[in-house]
């Protein structure tokens, strides 16, 4: 959990995190190469992650894999609305050229395990220890929102029926789109990203870099051709 006053996401501990942390790119790529080859990544660059001395902190609240799990809920909205943002895709994160002395370091990969309409259906489907680490009211980088009660099923994408944020994401994110986000009014709204644990890995160290720029928006690769793009 985070201190009082930690705004950064510290890695999960190896005990209490379902994925890898600070995994070497041969064993990466030892764990993947055979499996889910021809699998849509989708790759970005984290505008959240910077340097701490020989660390990379993330000091925004998505993704978020605090409670062992990694959900994607509260950034990328509109990328979260494409069809294939789904159960069995991927997503990376790398922080900015910047922060990695004019490289792309990679701080986050997750294979997508659930994928949810609402905050109200996340919030009921994850276990009470991993949701309670993850709640926005109390934790200043928390990314699921918790129902007011039982009547936000009736109306899950109304922000007056959850609690509040901490105040930080007031001041930080538009935090009532986390909510009900649809990309150009069409009706079709950002899913909310829960990833597989055993297919989950986070870096703090910068240990494993994209070999192109991966620019602005996102970029889309086969994970056999996502592997190779690593070094």
């Amino acid at each position: 959990m985070l201190q009082k006053k930690q705004l950064y996401q510290p890695i999960p501990s190896k005990g209490s995190f379902g994925g890898r942390s600070n995994c070497s790119l041969s064993n990466l790529r030892q764990l993947l190469n055979d499996k889910y080859t021809e699998a849509i990544v989708y790759s970005y660059v984290m505008s959240t992650v910077c340097r701490d001395g020989n660390s990379l902190r993330h000091y925004g609240s998505g993704p978020n894999w605090q409670g062992g799990i990694i959900t994607l809920c509260t950034c990328k909205h509109e990328m979260r609305t494409y069809p294939d943002c789904k159960q069995g895709t991927w997503v990376a994160g790398f922080c900015g050229v910047g922060v990695g002395d004019g490289r792309n370091f990679l701080i986050y990969l997750m294979r997508v395990g659930d994928a949810f309409e609402s905050h109200w259906k996340l919030w009921h489907r994850l276990p009470g220890e991993v949701r309670s680490a993850k709640a926005a009211d109390t934790n200043p980088v928390g990314d699921v929102y918790k129902p007011l009660g039982r009547d936000t099923q009736k109306d899950p994408f109304n922000i007056c029926r959850y609690h509040q944020p901490h105040k930080s994401h007031g001041r930080k994110y538009n935090w009532p789109a986390d909510i009900n986000y649809q990309r150009n009014n069409n009706c079709r709204r950002a899913a909310l990203l829960v990833g597989d644990r055993d297919h989950s890995f986070v870096w703090d160290q910068r240990r494993i870099v994209f070999d192109r720029n991966i620019g602005r928006g996102q970029r889309t690769h086969s994970l056999k051709d996502f592997l190779k793009c690593l070094q």
